[in-house]
């Protein structure tokens, strides 16, 4: 028997990493350099909760994350919303710590890719910044993170587990 308020609990649970996240953010956006997380704390609640509680987690870390981001309202969030339909899809392939971290990296990078080419798009017309330099711009952000992804999935995804057993919440069913 799953919580049905297990994914609000889970949201409360990772919030600090994202308020984390939020506040190296603001101290390095004078070098144009954000940290992203969302992506990897998705990864850990998808491998045990049901889809639909899924995507509430991620569409709530996905405006939590990105309310203060000079994006269009919801691009992150639904970007979010796919890849956690995704990895909840194939359980099966996110069950060791190895498959965790890929994913978790892998996620990382497209919402920050995302993010980036959107920010982009959005400024194009203001700005004169060329190919190059959105290309090294982009480049710099997703490898960094890539970077958080790989150091941070283990306390985030213990963290999240420890909740998730201190809930009673069990390991859902491969097939499920």
């Amino acid at each position: 028997m799953t919580h049905r308020g297990a994914w609000f609990l889970l949201l409360l649970a990772t919030y600090p990493w994202l308020l984390g996240a939020d506040l190296l953010s603001s101290s390095m956006a004078t070098w144009g350099l954000s940290f992203f997380i969302s992506g990897a704390v998705i990864v850990t609640p998808c491998r045990r909760l049901k889809r639909w509680q899924c995507v509430l987690f991620a569409a709530s870390i996905g405006f939590l994350y990105e309310a203060m981001r000079p994006i269009p309202d919801g691009s992150v969030a639904l970007v979010l919303v796919f890849l956690a339909i995704y990895v909840n899809s194939y359980r099966s392939l996110v069950r060791s710590a190895s498959h965790v971290l890929y994913a978790a990296i892998t996620i990382n990078a497209v919402v920050t890719l995302t993010w980036v080419t959107i920010a982009h798009l959005q400024c194009a017309p203001a700005s004169s910044v060329d190919t190059f330099t959105f290309l090294y711009l982009a480049t710099l952000q997703v490898s960094l993170s890539a970077i958080l992804a790989a150091l941070l999935i283990s306390p985030i995804s213990t963290a999240q587990n420890w909740v998730m057993d201190a809930i009673g919440l069990p390991v859902a069913d491969i097939t499920a």
